[in-house]
Order: structure tokens, then sequence, then C-alpha cells
């Protein structure tokens, strides 16, 4: 009386449950953990949001108006070159072999869609008179916080706080709208840069700390 009885056959005892549990939490853990949503393409643009802005806001002011418009064109292919470049490596020899691609896919599907809707309302807005030319890094700050906190719901909580913290510089530009470049360029950059950086480290160390038959 009062012992525990023994399991029948085809059934499982709560040990070897709380053991299947914990596998499998484990492995579901590990799938997680084998992400690589190529942040490094946040670094860059960051690096390159981060000079850009200010300098362009100082051109603006100054009434230099043609190195402005030469200063943006070239930021924008450097970013993009950088991009192109790194994704036809990584499509020969991905970093991360059996990674979790349903993550990085998603990250890859929030940032084509934002910047794919940034890019169309930079082009639209200004030409139908609803957002003035000048204030289109605004809109960009915008673009940039929805990413950043989009990224931190999915993948990891460095991005969602950064996504507050670029917003807070938004507003702070949206108020002091001629300085916007100034403001913009730190928040938007740092913002990216300090977790795409934190994010390149942890796919560093898990290609350094992965079995040999994983890589």
């Amino acid at each position: 009386m009062g012992a525990t009885p023994e399991p029948t056959e085809g059934t499982t005892s709560p040990e070897q449950a709380q053991r299947d549990l914990q596998f499998m939490a484990e492995v579901v853990k590990r799938t997680h953990a084998r992400v690589d949503p190529h942040l490094f393409h946040y670094v860059h643009w960051g690096l390159i949001v981060l000079v850009w802005y200010p300098a362009g806001n100082w051109l603006q002011n100054q009434g230099r108006l043609g190195e402005f418009q030469m200063l943006s064109i070239a930021a924008l292919i450097l970013g993009i070159a950088l991009s192109m470049g790194r994704e036809f490596f990584l499509a020969r020899k991905p970093r991360i072999r059996g990674e979790n691609t349903v993550i990085s896919r998603q990250v890859q599907l929030m940032t084509a869609s934002s910047i794919g809707a940034g890019i169309l309302l930079s082009a639209l807005a200004p030409g139908l008179g609803i957002l003035r030319g000048e204030h289109v890094p605004i809109l960009w700050g915008l673009v940039y916080a929805n990413l950043a906190f989009s990224i931190g719901v999915v993948y990891r909580r460095d991005f969602l706080y950064a996504g507050i913290v670029i917003f807070a510089g938004t507003l702070l530009a949206m108020v002091f709208h001629e300085s916007a470049g100034y403001l913009l360029g730190p928040f938007m950059g740092l913002g990216m840069i300090v977790p795409g950086l934190r994010g390149e480290a942890r796919v560093k160390r898990l290609i350094e700390t992965a079995p040999l038959e994983s890589r």
C-alpha cells in the first residue's frame, strides 16, 4: 500500500516522461540557436548611416546640395555592394549547416518588406507633397525602428531594445527636424551596429563550438 505502481507495457513512467520533455526542450533550444540571419548587413548599414546622415545634414545646411546628392549615391552604392557581395559568398558557402532556416527566413522577409516599403514611400511621398524631401531621413528612422523591433520579437531582444531606442531618436528628429541627420545618424547607426555585432559574435561562437559532424 502506498507503493508506486510499475508502468505497464505501452505506458510511460513520470520519470521517463520528464526525461523526454527535457530532451525535446534541448532539441528545440539547439535548433533555435542554430540561426544565422546575416546580421552583418545591419552592421555595415549602421556604420554607413552613422557617417552619412550627419555629413549629409551638414552639407544641406551649407547649401551644398550637389555634394549631398553625391554622398547619398556613394553611400547607397557602397551599402548595396557590400550586401550583395557577402550574400553571394554565403550562398556558395553557408557559415552554419543544419541551421534553423525558419527564423532566418522570417528575418529576411521582414527586412525585405520594411526596406521595400521605405524605398517606395521615399519615392512617392515627396512627389505627392505628403513629405518634404529633407524629411525623408525621418521616414527611414521609422523604418529602421520598426525593422529592429520586429527582429527583436522573433530573434533576439537586443534588436527589440534597439528598435525602441531608434524610435525615440526619430521622435527627437521630428522635433528638431533641422538637425535630424545629426540625431538619426547615431541613433539609427548604433541602434543597428550594437545588436548586429552581438548577433555576429553569437554566430561566430556557434561555429567555433559546433560539433564537427554539423559543420
